[in-house]
Order: C-alpha cells, then sequence, then structure tokens
C-alpha cells in the first residue's frame, strides 16, 4: 500500500524525488509499506521487500538451474526422421559460428550473462553483508545489470518460435523446459522482491539520511541527490578535479541539462537510424530446397496471419514493429517538449515515459526466436534457416533507445511544469 504523509505524523526524513526533484517528507514506515512522491508517484522507500539471505538463496537457486536451462535441449524437432534438439546455447553458438557474431554477441549479454551476472552479484553482496565489506562498486553494477535481463522475454520467444516452426517439423518440449520456466518464475521473483538502492542503507548506515532538524536549511542550501544510490543530503565530496560527487556511492553529481539531454540524443538518434535497414532488409532467410526465401518484420507478421495465428501474430507485431517505433516517437515527443517548452499535461508525459521505459526491453523478442531458429532447423536439411542482415541493425537499435530511455532525466520536464505553475 502507499503510504501518505500526514502533517500529523512524525516525519523521519526528508528524501528528494529522482523524478520530479520535490522534497517530500517521509515518516516511519511499517512492513508492507512504501513511501510515494505525492507529485509525481514515484516510489521513495519501501518496506516490502524481502532480506538479502533470503534474496541469495533465490539467486543460488536460479545458479543452480542454469545449466539445465541454458545447456540442455528446451524443444526437439522431428525434421523428415532427423531429431534436432534446440538450446539456448546452442542457438547462440550456431548464429556466432554462421557468421552473426554480434547478433550472437548481443543474445548471448541479454539471455545468459546479464542473468547469470546478477545472480552473483546478489550472492556476492550476502557474502559482503557476512563479512562487513562495503561493496561499492558492486552495488552500482546490480542496478546497472537488472534492466539487461531477459528471461522473461525469452521464454515468449519459445513459443513463437514452437508455432513457427509447427508446420514444418513435430515438435516435442523437453523435460529440461520445466528447469527455463522455473529459472524465469525465480528470477521474476527475485527482482520483485530485491531493490538494489536500498541496499545502499543496508551497507552504508553511516551516511544519515536528511532530518528534519535540517529543515529551516533548506531554503538557503537546497540538498544535493544522487541518481545512482539515491541518496539525498546536503554536502557534498569533491574529487581530484574538484567536481561535486556522491558522498557514499562517489557518483559524479551535477550532470547539467545540455549533458543529460546529449547522452539521450545520441543513442536515440543512433537507435532510429537503425530502425531503416532493421525494417528494410530481410531479417531471417528460410531455405525449402536450398532455394531462399527472405522474410522481413512486417512479412513475419503476415506470415502468421496465414497460419491462423492471429495472438502470436499481435504479440511479434507489438514486439517488432509497434513497441520500437512507437518508443521512438515518444523519446521524440518528450525531447521536443523540453527543447520547445511545450506545456502539456505533466502527469500524461510521466505516463508515456514509464511505458515505454518497461516494453522496451520486449522488442528483444525477434532476436530471440532468431536464436532459437537457428538452434532448431540447422544446415545441411531439407529445410535450412539463416539469420538475414536486419537482425543486427534491429538488436543495435533496441541496445541504444534502451540506452537513451535510462539517460534521460524527467526532471527536465517537471521544470517546465513548475515553471508553468508559478
Amino acid at each position: 500500500m502507499a503510504k501518505y504523509i500526514q502533517p500529523s505524523e512524525k516525519v523521519q526524513h526528508i528524501a528528494r524525488c529522482g523524478e520530479c526533484d520535490g522534497l517530500v517528507a517521509i515518516s516511519e514506515l511499517s512492513k508492507g509499506q512504501h513511501a510515494e512522491c505525492p507529485r509525481c508517484h514515484n516510489r521513495l522507500q519501501s518496506k516490502d521487500r524481502w532480506s538479502l539471505r533470503r534474496c541469495a538463496i533465490i539467486a543460488l537457486s536460479i545458479l543452480i538451474l542454469m545449466p539445465f536451462a541454458l545447456k540442455y535441449p528446451l524443444l526437439s524437432a522431428d525434421l523428415i526422421g532427423v531429431t534436432v534438439d534446440a538450446s539456448i546455447w546452442g542457438g547462440v553458438w550456431k548464429m556466432a559460428t554462421e557468421g552473426y557474431p554480434v547478433t550472437a554477441f548481443m543474445v548471448f549479454l541479454t539471455a545468459i550473462f546479464a542473468p547469470i551476472s546478477f545472480c552473483l552479484s546478489v550472492i556476492i553482496l550476502r557474502g559482503c553483508q557476512i563479512l562487513k565489506r562495503k561493496p561499492r562498486n558492486l552495488l552500482i553494477a546490480i542496478d546497472y545489470l537488472k534492466p539487461w535481463v531477459m528471461f522473461d522475454v525469452y521464454l515468449v520467444a519459445i513459443g513463437v518460435s514452437a508455432f513457427k516452426v509447427r508446420d514444418y517439423a513435430t515438435l516435442v518440449f523437453d523435460i529440461y523446459l520445466i528447469a527455463f520456466i522455473a529459472t524465469a518464475i525465480l528470477m521474476t521473483l527475485l527482482f520483485a522482491k530485491i531493490n538494489p538502492r536500498e541496499l545502499w542503507n543496508d551497507f552504508y548506515p553511516q551516511y544519515v539520511q536528511l532530518t528534519p532538524e535540517n529543515a529551516e536549511k533548506l531554503s538557503e542550501n537546497p540538498p544535493h541527490f544522487c541518481h545512482s544510490c539515491d541518496y539525498t543530503f546536503v554536502r557534498p565530496l569533491q574529487d581530484n578535479k574538484s567536481r561535486n560527487i556522491c558522498p557514499r556511492c562517489h557518483s559524479l553529481l551535477n550532470r547539467s541539462a545540455t549533458i543529460s539531454l546529449q547522452q539521450t540524443w545520441a543513442p536515440l538518434l543512433a537507435g532510429i537510424i537503425m530502425l531503416f535497414p532493421a525494417n528494410l532488409y530481410p531479417i531471417s532467410y528460410t531455405f525449402m530446397n536450398n532455394i531462399p526465401t527472405g522474410d522481413t518484420l512486417i512479412s513475419g507478421v503476415i506470415t502468421f496471419i496465414g497460419m491462423g495465428s492471429y495472438f502470436v501474430a499481435f504479440v511479434v507485431f507489438a514486439a517488432s514493429i509497434f513497441v520500437p517505433i512507437s518508443k521512438a516517437l515518444i523519446m521524440l515527443y518528450l525531447l521536443a517538449s523540453i527543447h520547445f517548452n511545450w506545456r502539456h499535461s505533466i502527469k500524461w508525459q510521466m505516463r508515456l515515459f514509464h511505458i515505454i521505459h518497461f516494453v522496451g526491453r520486449w522488442s528483444m523478442l525477434d532476436l530471440f526466436v532468431l536464436a532459437m531458429m537457428m538452434s532448431l532447423v540447422t544446415r545441411g536439411q531439407i529445410i535450412n534457416f539463416s539469420v538475414g542482415p536486419a537482425a543486427f541493425y534491429f538488436g543495435a537499435s533496441v541496445f541504444l533507445t534502451m540506452i537513451a530511455t535510462m539517460n534521460f532525466d524527467s526532471r527536465l520536464l517537471w521544470k517546465i511544469y513548475d515553471r508553468q505553475a508559478k
């Protein structure tokens, strides 16, 4: 439940909201409660999380299941009497060895490296907690790893691949698919019950939170806020170049609006450019008796419609075409709102930003389907499958637009709203 602070309640500390830059007085929370910013409804603090010990047990369970989920076959296809097993690692390996190493690396990063690294990080954090170490860099790294873990997207990709191959071969779901589904469920549970940024308070309790006793000084000296560890404080430290840094995580502060916009515009424009060849070139080739048939993103959707798989066609269309294009257009609109001071509804703008931030990762669905198809339909058979040139451009576009979304500073939108409210 949301915890809104009433004037009669005892204020425990004051925090600055990372999304709208507002100051919020937060009272002591009970178990199961969380504090929200009253302006933008951004979650500031939560008591609805598991202990690091329990999260480490979940992470260890995931690592135990990982070899069965990644290395062993999840699907088996009977192609004219020849049985072919499909695994995640097999798809990545075939994609890399058959001339598409960069595309294979994108799949490897999000389907293998990021999940394993995230779980290892949680376990190492638990070890640091037992040994009373201060894992500053690890806490920063785990927050960056979280958006790139895409086991849930890969689970949907397996279903799409099964629909795509069922007209060519007899499919059998192997028992190791249970291990993959269990891993995906446990990973989702771990994401829901661990908050990397709130772990900072557990590992660095010596950095006290801003209290109401300092409130009279805030008008003269507004508090600083660190986006890397969500820490609100009055006095920053300085590095050897006399730049202000966070006293807790040592990240640079006071990033100018110009730099912030440049770090958003650059990957966004590059991602938009990549969308053109991604939609024009074939993303895959299917060989029937050595006769190639190229499929673009839109023709793949049309194929599913022709097969009568309307729901699968909708999922592929949403992930491959609608989401990437809509995400680019919405980001262009939000950036234009900042540059031209458009005074539109701030609630609507923030809702759009949160939507694209959540759904953007699902565009990786197509690359995961390609990896599964590479593993299922191998060269040398009557029916062959190969990755097309659009796969690289599409994957690069997904990565670049995700980076642009992560770099976007929503406080710039709220500054326009604040000027309008005066």
